[in-house]
């Protein structure tokens, strides 16, 4: 019954999270909690409304398995607190998919598009990012150069052993598969260089003078920010300069990945379905 009205306030708030994500690296507390406390309510009041407790379970169902993930993620130090919190609203906030059915649930549908889509994303950015930031590019040459022999041995004996093992055993026509898929490891060995090299260049050395409140230390386990008192703490302590980290504002993947999971489904059977056709 309210199923577009909970759409329109997951697609706004993460459009607003997104904005402040990218202004400020941060997300406001505040926000994914409204959105959680209106995704629980409306669902409610479906079951009121309408007497079927359907809408209600999968909410409270997507909600608890999106928080586990999402603060796991947040544990681990791979995700910020906004992150966590953000996803635990979607799940909140949707029951079910609107407009494409794939015989899922909704939170494994929208995980994994969140998940891939958020990956090129990532890629998108960093690319931008390392466009504008000469000490990412410089990084990278420094990578490239310190493990391209390497890389040049390892691609040289996995095609020499697996065109031998191929052509034994299948014949010529897997040769170019071999190739194929070599191309491919290799596109992705440097995409994981470029990745760790951006990561690295969002690295900073600041004086504390400077120190802000949100601001990551780098021996932070966590992506929390810092508070008012613990900067004191650090100007007592007789430091100079410190390093901070900062890394890619990833807010924005969620209204991406909800508006395909709307209206395209599970991404992966997209991209079958597409390979199909070609």
């Amino acid at each position: 019954m309210f199923e577009f009205l909970l759409f329109f306030i997951a697609l706004f708030g993460t459009l607003i999270a997104s904005y402040y994500d990218l202004k400020t690296t941060e997300i406001p507390d505040i926000l994914p909690i409204i959105m959680i406390a209106l995704g629980i309510t409306i669902n409610f009041l479906d079951f009121i409304i309408t007497k079927n407790p359907e809408n209600l379970l999968l909410s409270l169902l997507n909600g608890i398995i999106l928080s586990v993930i999402g603060f796991s993620m947040y544990f681990a130090g791979q995700w910020g607190g906004g992150d966590a919190f953000l996803l635990s609203a979607i799940g909140f906030l949707i029951p079910k998919n609107l407009f494409v059915s794939d015989n899922l649930p909704f939170f494994f549908t929208y995980l994994i598009n969140l998940f891939l889509l958020g990956s090129i994303y990532m890629i998108i950015y960093s690319i931008f990012y390392a466009i504008k930031n000469n000490k990412a590019i410089k990084i990278f040459k420094e990578q490239v150069k310190k493990f391209s022999l390497s890389i040049l041995i390892l691609s040289i004996s996995f095609i020499f052993l697996s065109s031998i093992l191929s052509f034994i055993i299948f014949g010529k026509f897997v040769l170019r598969l071999v190739i194929l898929s070599t191309s491919i490891t290799l596109a992705l060995i440097f995409l994981w260089i470029f990745s760790k090299s951006v990561e690295k260049s969002f690295i900073k050395r600041i004086p504390v003078h400077k120190l802000k409140i949100g601001d990551v230390l780098l021996e932070s386990k966590r992506w929390d920010g810092i508070t008012e008192r613990e900067i004191d703490e650090i100007r007592k302590s007789g430091k100079k300069y410190v390093y901070v980290k900062s890394g890619i504002c990833f807010a924005p993947a969620f209204p991406i990945a909800l508006v395909f999971t709307m209206l395209y489904g599970n991404s992966i059977f997209f991209i079958l379905s597409l390979l199909s056709l070609i």
